[in-house]
């Protein structure tokens, strides 16, 4: 029973990946192997037996002896040690440094921090560290024998993958020699090499956070999101307690993080409570077998960027709720806050956006110069574009699906990697002094696709009138070059028809003000507290004849007439019109002048109070001739932010405001609406 609960211990500190044999790696139990790699019997002593019998390795035996088994950081088995696991019937193999090599430096801190953990002195951290970073660093489950001119890839018990090299002239473990007279020494439960130094181990990110000291400020906030759950189904089971609830012998826990695992996070239960959705960089940072590069901030550069994004990430203690659509409902429903609440929420905010950029993924990255793959190498040769300027990448592409490109004389994406680089077990690290992030990314322009679906908030009939005719018109800038090179290009491909809904009426509108667009920096921006211009992208009415015949017909080119003169017939002449290359701009201008409009814009925006307060736009005449970017409240300045908010935004009510003397000069009631850009100012 012992041995059994023992080798589910050491199952579970290799996390399962080590339960299966690497391929090339494993020996059967079968084939055995004396010191000079010759095959003899097993010996029927186990690894603790040997090991603790010999006098040069008495300190990595008293380290075996003492060191207790930790299911994780925070939970150690304080009656089993690694000499009990030795001891058992798991097989393994041992990589064991000898007295000289635990006499050095790094040997001492060990023997220090063993002597401080057997006084009560030090944190249960430290016991995790010394299982993770020593004694599980030094065992693999089966048997890895030295046999062959090989290198193998074996996965330590502490999940560590460690480079092996097999040959029996030059054996080593991550670069640290093997005794060659104390090789493959048989035991009953496996095989035992005595290394001459100590085998370094290297961090992964995660453990870089957790455990490096001291810790820093993105360190306390990522392992801030861990969560140690019970395992019971692996758990052994004793008897239920007095009130006929379950008791364990045995207890399993394990611990996750949910910034590792997706982009979003929401409780399964009450998620309809929580203001704010958590976002993480999708990237498991805890996996060795991976290829990340992460930005470290230190200290003084979270400080600084924290400083330096606060003013954007004001917080009121009243919202509009409009989460629940399109009902008309009095009086208005609110998300109300207390000021410490609102605070929390900016902190937790301004926090999260900071962290969720960090992680990139070296494989997912556009090829180098379009053919090349990158590797860790070739990152941290070519990062930065001055030191590569034949063969850039075009951008950068973190895990949460953010694209980082370059702006000529503004910013270089090969700026963000200037720091410290520190190499961990699965990427590159650079520790950075600045989080060098563009102004655009963290506080873009807000551009709202109108023809995006889901963009319409309707809470009163009278706010939202569109014709039968209103759709989503696409458009081809490519394929209308002719007209888009002089008249101006629509983003996205796309444009909205607002139809009339009357001869005598304009349309309206409630549009949505989250960001949505493909083309911008950040698609899913939201408004901010801080100063934007409101402006409204409109498209000419008669983009929708092109748009209609798929076509630029020939009407809209200059024609050219030849007169063909009959010389036996001088009053028989012949007239010949073809169409030329040249866009017919009387003709165009003609169009403008009966399909222009007027519209006029009401921002509804967050005041604190329990209803959002607005702002008028002036009626805004359209001229119709080409795509236009109209201004409609300048320098606006929004007092509180939406950002990561689930329930509310603010919204722009726009409105077709052609009268009927306008339109008897050739004004129409429709609206034609590329885009809505409330653009950023500070």
């Amino acid at each position: 029973m012992a041995n059994n609960r023992i080798n589910n211990y050491i199952g579970a500190i290799a996390v399962g990946a080590a339960l299966v044999a690497v391929p090339g790696c494993t020996d059967s139990w079968d084939d055995h192997y004396n010191g000079n790699g010759s095959v003899t019997e097993t010996s029927d002593k186990t690894l603790w037996e040997v090991i603790s019998s010999r006098e040069d390795l008495s300190k990595f035996a008293e380290i075996v002896r003492q060191a207790k088994y930790y299911k994780d950081n925070t939970h150690p088995v304080s009656t089993y040690s690694y000499a009990d696991i030795l001891a058992g019937g798991q097989v393994n193999t041992v990589w064991a440094p000898d007295n000289d090599a635990l006499s050095g430096p790094e040997g001492e801190k060990w023997i220090k921090m063993l002597t401080d953990l057997t006084n009560g002195d030090v944190s249960v951290a430290d016991g995790y560290s010394l299982q993770q970073q020593l004694v599980g660093n030094h065992i693999a489950l089966w048997r890895h024998n030295i046999s062959e001119t090989k290198t193998d890839t074996v996965k330590m018990i502490n999940g560590k993958n460690l480079t092996f090299h097999r040959d029996m002239q030059n054996p080593s473990l991550e670069g640290i020699s093997i005794d060659k007279d104390n090789i493959n020494i048989p035991t009953a439960n496996g095989v035992l090499h005595v290394l001459k130094g100590i085998a370094p181990f290297h961090y992964n990110f995660y453990e870089y956070l957790k455990f490096r000291e001291p810790r820093t400020k993105i360190g306390d906030y990522v392992v801030g999101k861990d969560t140690t759950y019970f395992f019971a189904s692996g758990s052994i089971e004793g008897l239920p307690d007095e009130n006929g609830n379950p008791t364990y012998v045995d207890s399993v826990y394990y611990t996750s993080n949910r910034l590792f695992e997706s982009r979003q996070y929401l409780p399964a239960d009450g998620a309809e409570k929580w203001q704010m959705a958590e976002h993480g960089f999708a990237a498991r940072i805890n996996v060795e077998d991976s290829a990340f590069v992460m930005l470290l901030p230190t200290d003084a550069a979270w400080d600084a960027t924290y400083s330096m994004l606060e003013p954007a990430y004001k917080y009121a203690s009243t919202y509009e709720d409009k989460s629940k659509g399109n009902l008309n409902t009095t009086p208005t429903p609110t998300i109300k806050m207390t000021d410490e609440e609102a605070d929390s929420l900016k902190k937790m905010s301004i926090e999260m956006d900071m962290v969720k950029p960090l992680v990139f993924n070296v494989n997912k990255q556009p090829k180098r110069g379009g053919s090349e793959m990158w590797t860790l190498k070739t990152f941290d040769q070519y990062k930065s574009e001055p030191g590569n300027p034949d063969n850039p990448n075009e951008y950068w592409l973190n895990t949460y699906g953010d694209t980082l490109r370059s702006v000529k004389g503004v910013w270089d994406k090969g700026t963000l990697f200037n720091g410290r680089l520190v190499e961990m077990s699965n990427g590159l690290a650079y520790e950075v002094d600045s989080w060098n992030f563009p102004r655009q990314f963290y506080a873009p322009d807000v551009e709202v696709e109108v023809e995006n679906s889901g963009i319409f908030y309707n809470t009163e009939s009278n706010r939202y009138k569109m014709g039968p005719g209103s759709r989503r018109y696409s458009f081809s800038n490519e394929a209308f070059s002719d007209i888009t090179d002089i008249y101006g290009k629509v983003s996205n491909g796309n444009f909205y028809h607002f139809d009339a809904p009357s001869a005598t009426a304009g349309p309206r509108v409630d549009i949505i003000l989250q960001g949505n667009s493909a083309n911008a920096y950040v698609p899913n921006a939201q408004v901010m507290s801080g100063k934007y211009d409101i402006q409204i992208v409109v498209v000419p009415r008669w983009y929708i004849d092109i748009a209609n015949a798929a076509t630029i017909e020939d009407k809209f080119y200059v024609q050219k007439v030849d007169t063909i003169v009959n010389p036996e017939d001088v009053t028989d002449t012949t007239f010949i019109t073809t169409r030329t290359n040249e866009i017919d701009t009387t003709y165009v201008k003609s169009l403008a002048d009966i399909y222009k409009y007027k519209l006029k814009a009401t921002l509804s925006y967050n005041n604190n109070a329990a209803k959002d307060k607005t702002q008028a736009s002036k009626n805004i005449d359209y001229d119709g001739l080409r795509v236009d970017t109209l201004t409609v409240i300048e320098d606006f300045e929004f007092p509180y932010s939406y950002k990561n908010m689930r329930f509310t935004y603010p919204t722009l009510y726009v409105e077709g405001v052609t009268g009927k003397n306008d339109a008897k000069n050739g004004f129409v009631f429709d609206l034609v609406i590329d885009k809505i850009i409330l653009k950023r100012k500070n």
